[in-house]
């Protein structure tokens, strides 16, 4: 059943939070690798837009200047392919630059082995007539001495707007992947048209699992796809390992502190169970005796006291008061005995604190004056109204009173006040004598504990167990040569007579 109980403990203080702490915290890891690899491929793919936004809008603007001059130039060959060889050698981007007449046939240009190919399919030429603007060529790429690339051109319009022909540039895609890998290295990436024609793509190693990023180019209508990073790496394993592994620490130090509050209070309980199991056969052993002690008690001392009449001699008077003190010794002894063997719930009636202690009141006094000591008085005076048994209650305040005088020296003077707090009574008898430290403190309401050289060690916790079946408590404070406080509270009784 214990091995249970403690699988079960284990379970809930350390397995259960283990799993859900880890998947809580996992689902966030996951959200932040998430969130940081989209980041990261969005950054990626607007440094790649920029490049390629850059490559094409310098390139039409270019063209489109060009225009400008080549309209003066139109069919002067020589100085038409000057123009273009400087347009090729001032930008290595370019693969190469023609001309090329209405029809989309290039008439001249860079690379002679493309004279009179069509370089331009006629719906693209339809877009620029109409735009009047460079554009790009959305036909399909050729390839040029084993370069791919991709073709913008601008109509040449003379001084009414008309085209009577175009200049075109080859943009080099190998330089172009030169420059992206050089911006962000081994990135993957892919280019496409709008009609999902591939135009460029890098480092495609590419599986099932992996996600994209789309970014939309500005100026012309391609898409760009970065590949996101990797889902897991090292690091985020690392960071997930050691926050398990805390996790499984923390909550196992919980679960040893809790396991060590469970035997603590296992021990406590059987502290308790031993230690009532003792008194309760201690009182049943003391009473049982005491009463045997007591009967025959009574006997010697009126045999005693017939004695003390029928010898008056002084010596003789001596002796019989020596035997009446030991005899009433004994007789305390065997009182104390009888109330260890008898319950404490008893029936319990309301009085006032003050009436109570009225009637004690001449008593501690007396005692007082035998001690040559003082007692000061602080009483309340409203009435204070508590549940007990009178007779028990007046016990309880004269051994307390007794204890203080006997703890301190010639002269000095013992406090009693009684007050209110909040809904209980309380009772405060304060000396100033030797006062007790900590151990002492510790023991002084365990049964047969005594630091008196004739006590029984049971006053204080008789005292104890009467004043927890009035429901109340009994505290002691003490300090090493400043004195002890001992306070009862019991709780005030709202309906009273």
């Amino acid at each position: 059943m214990k091995t249970r109980h403690k699988f079960t403990t284990y379970l809930l203080i350390v397995i259960l939070p283990l799993i859900i702490l880890s998947f809580i915290y996992w689902r966030h890891l996951d959200k932040s690798i998430q969130k940081e690899r989209q980041e990261q491929a969005e950054w990626a793919g607007s440094v790649y837009r920029d490049y390629i936004d850059q490559v094409i809008g310098e390139t039409k603007k270019k063209l489109e200047l060009l225009s400008l001059s080549s309209s003066v130039l139109y069919m002067d060959d020589n100085r038409t392919e000057h123009l273009m060889k400087w347009i090729m050698d001032t930008d290595p981007r370019y693969a190469g630059v023609y001309w090329i007449n209405m029809d989309g046939v290039s008439l001249s240009g860079t690379n002679k082995e493309f004279y009179h190919y069509y370089l331009i399919e006629q719906a693209d030429i339809n877009r620029a007539i109409i735009t009047q603007r460079a554009v790009v060529a959305k036909g399909k790429a050729l390839n040029n001495s084993g370069i791919n690339h991709f073709s913008i051109f601008a109509p040449i319009l003379d001084h009414e707007k008309r085209a009577h022909g175009f200049l075109l540039a080859q943009i080099r895609l190998d330089h172009m992947e030169k420059i992206l890998n050089i911006l962000i290295p081994d990135q993957t990436l892919k280019l496409k048209t709008s009609d999902n024609i591939r135009v460029l793509g890098m480092n495609e190693t590419i599986s099932r699992h992996s996600e994209w990023v789309d970014v939309p180019l500005s100026e012309v209508d391609w898409t760009l796809s970065v590949k996101k990073p990797d889902t897991l790496n090292t690091n985020n394993m690392n960071v997930f390992l050691m926050f398990v592994f805390f996790t499984f620490f923390f909550t196992h130090m919980i679960y040893t502190a809790v396991e060590e509050l469970n035997v603590r209070r296992e021990e406590k309980k059987q502290k308790v169970l031993i230690e009532r199991q003792k008194i309760d056969f201690v009182g049943t052993l003391a009473a049982s005796t005491a009463h045997e002690i007591k009967n025959p008690l009574t006997g010697i001392k009126g045999l005693i006291q017939l004695l003390v009449e029928k010898h008056p001699e002084e010596q003789d008077q001596f002796y019989y008061a020596v035997i009446m003190k030991e005899i009433d010794r004994i007789n305390s002894i065997v009182s104390e005995f009888l109330i260890l063997g008898k319950p404490m719930a008893r029936d319990l009636s309301i009085y006032d604190v003050r009436s109570i202690i009225a009637e004690l009141r001449p008593i501690i006094e007396s005692e007082a004056r035998y001690f040559n000591m003082e007692v000061t008085w602080h009483i309340v005076k409203e009435p204070i109204w508590v549940q007990c048994t009178k007779d028990q209650f007046k016990q309880i305040i004269l051994n307390t009173a007794k204890n203080g005088f006997e703890a301190m020296k010639d002269g000095e003077k013992l406090s009693i006040r009684i007050y209110n707090e909040k809904d209980h009574a309380k009772i405060d008898i304060i000396d100033i004598g030797q006062g007790l430290n900590e151990k002492e403190i510790g023991k002084v309401f365990d049964p047969f504990y005594t630091s008196k050289k004739e006590g029984t060690g049971l006053g204080l916790f008789v005292c104890k167990r009467i004043i927890e079946s009035f429901n109340g408590t009994i505290q002691l404070a003490s300090k090493p040569l400043i004195g002890t406080t001992v306070t009862i509270s019991l709780p005030l009784v709202t309906k009273h007579p």
